[in-house]
């Protein structure tokens, strides 16, 4: 494991490996792709039920505007665009459901009609969608029902659908029992998205807005089961406010708060998606660098110093001192380890020069 005290001299560039841009997962509408564990045994239960009561032999969910609570979103690649929307598909025979999109135009139709049933008995007599994808492709639909999902503050979430290859009709049983369904997966995706929503806010520091210290501690754990499967090097920063006591003591906590705050935000803009910033505690800032070596790390240090340097601060400049860690595949040693490497690193740093502020 590597240990570095920064800042040294310059050392030559090396890019950091890029692991990609973009906080969400892209993938393609039909490349499949794992959801969230709980979302497709809910959405495969619902839909079966779905086209049991209704004597079907598809079934749908559609998501449309509103998140449904998951902790990955899918994003479809449509027409060259992302495009948030999803559709989950069950067929005859199938166990599962297939994440695949095939035409959103009849569900946003339904999904505007809230606690209401949009029953279409032959899509292709309707002047409205007979020239629709869905009418028209594969899996060449002609009898469309849907029911929409929408939350108790309006967001929309999407449709709950049963579809049939041939054009009929729904009994009076059906409507009402299809309806009651969908008020039933509308109450568990409400219930997982505030679910979540909360879990969210105990994994986030409520001063500066970033990762607190149980969300720092999960993650990277997460990132070094990561770092031993996929044989990749794993950085750690610490960053700490040097005399910020005095600054408190000297402008007040509010100034202090703000100061903190400021930070947060500084700390964050040389930073790649994958990477992870968290208050770890008081002054104390870490940042996790998934697939960055030593180099890498400096590099992302240098950016962090210019960038505090560059920023105005309220009252005075202040200073920062940088630990940090690196640990490569070859090397043994456990995340905790890493963690105090880069802790030490950083008092080193903190406690080895000449205060320019006193």
């Amino acid at each position: 494991m590597t240990i570095r005290n920064f800042f040294p001299p310059t050392q030559p560039e090396r890019a950091r490996s890029q692991r990609g841009l973009s906080g969400s997962r892209i993938d393609l509408a039909n490349a499949g792709g794992q959801a969230d564990a709980w979302l497709e045994p809910t959405l495969a239960d619902f839909i079966s039920l779905a086209t049991s009561l209704c004597s079907m032999p598809m079934g749908m969910v559609s998501q449309l505007h509103a998140d449904i609570g998951m902790q990955h979103p899918f994003v479809s690649i449509v027409n060259g665009r992302g495009d948030r929307r999803n559709q989950w598909w069950r067929f005859p025979g199938q166990n599962g459901v297939a994440r695949t999109v095939v035409d959103f135009s009849l569900c946003e139709y339904a999904a505007r009609r809230p606690g209401q049933l949009t029953e279409i008995s032959d899509l292709q007599a309707d002047q409205r969608f007979r020239n629709s994808a869905l009418a028209n492709g594969n899996p060449r639909v002609r009898f469309y029902a849907a029911v929409p999902l929408v939350s108790s503050n309006g967001d929309i979430f999407g449709t709950l659908c049963v579809m049939d290859r041939e054009a009929r009709v729904l009994t009076a049983a059906q409507r009402d029992a299809f309806l009651k369904l969908g008020r039933q997966l509308e109450g568990q995706l409400e219930a997982r998205r505030a679910m979540q929503k909360l879990e969210q806010q105990t994994l986030t520091d409520a001063l500066t807005g970033i990762g607190n210290r149980r969300s720092f501690d999960l993650r990277l754990r997460e990132e070094w089961t990561r770092h031993l499967r996929n044989a990749r090097p794993l950085s750690l920063l610490m960053v700490d406010v040097d005399y910020f006591k005095q600054y408190n003591d000297t402008y007040g906590h509010p100034a202090g708060d703000a100061l903190l705050t400021q930070l947060g935000r500084v700390l964050r803009s040389p930073l790649r998606a994958s990477d992870f910033l968290a208050r770890y505690g008081g002054d104390e800032f870490s940042l996790i660098l998934p697939d960055t070596d030593e180099i890498g790390a400096l590099q992302v240090a240098e950016r962090i110093k210019a960038a505090v340097e560059q920023t105005h601060w309220e009252h005075c400049d202040i200073e920062i001192s940088l630990g940090a860690a690196t640990v490569t595949p070859s090397e043994m040693c456990d995340f905790s380890a890493l963690l105090q490497a880069a802790d030490q690193a950083m008092y080193r740093r903190k406690h080895g020069r000449e205060p320019r502020h006193a």
